[in-house]
């Protein structure tokens, strides 16, 4: 709420920007970890259920979420402009609904894929120490003028939260395809070695 408090104080949708990638990263936190843990996986899996459509479904599931619950914070921010007597720009707004679609997309991607590494909720630990280290790097980097390294690093936080911008759409020019096939290869590569890694994993109803 305070997003939405912030977009009412100042007259502006642009304090929810960026609110679809922590909200999917919150709801796909422990997506298949804490499901392999308490061996509920171990059960769903004794039906015909593919060990890719449940990474499949988990994805996409946080993905709809993430961005139905963003949709409705920027609908109801608008019309708190509109009462407030400012009037927000319609393109604008739907530009803003893609890019918190394509953001809860790649945040839950890369969240899913995590939890198949580790279980119960590892892949929030260990989203947040390979996000902390990289920017411990990137500082090192930046001191040292080292600018492979501070590159490297800009790139471990691209693929940690997959963005691609819409702003094209409010200047009428061509849409970078270069960023569109970056954020896209992003998604389908941690959705692959979600899939790879869950079905190389064993399986127990043995917790953990």
């Amino acid at each position: 709420m305070f997003p939405l408090g912030g977009a009412v104080l100042m007259s502006t949708l642009s304090p929810l920007a960026g609110i679809a990638s922590p909200i999917a990263l919150i709801l796909a936190a422990g997506a298949i970890g804490q499901d392999v843990s308490s061996g509920t996986l171990q059960l769903l899996l004794v039906r015909p259920v593919s060990r890719p459509s449940v990474v499949v479904h988990r994805w996409l599931a946080a993905t709809l979420a993430a961005t139905v619950i963003t949709t409705m914070t920027l609908i109801l921010g608008s019309v708190a402009l509109v009462i407030r007597g400012a009037h927000p720009d319609a393109l604008d707004l739907i530009r803003m609904v893609l890019e918190s679609l394509c953001s809860a997309a790649g945040s839950a991607a890369v969240m899913v894929m995590l939890s198949t590494l580790v279980g119960g909720l590892g892949d929030v630990a260990l989203f947040f120490a390979t996000l902390i280290l990289s920017q411990m790097l990137e500082v090192l980097g930046t001191f040292k003028n080292w600018g492979w390294l501070v590159r490297a690093c800009a790139e471990i936080h691209g693929a940690l939260s997959p963005q691609l911008s819409w702003e094209w759409m409010l200047h009428g020019t061509p849409p970078s395809w270069f960023a569109l096939v970056s954020w896209a290869s992003t998604v389908s590569l941690a959705i692959a070695v979600g899939i790879a890694r869950l079905n190389r994993r064993e399986l127990s109803y043995a917790a953990g």
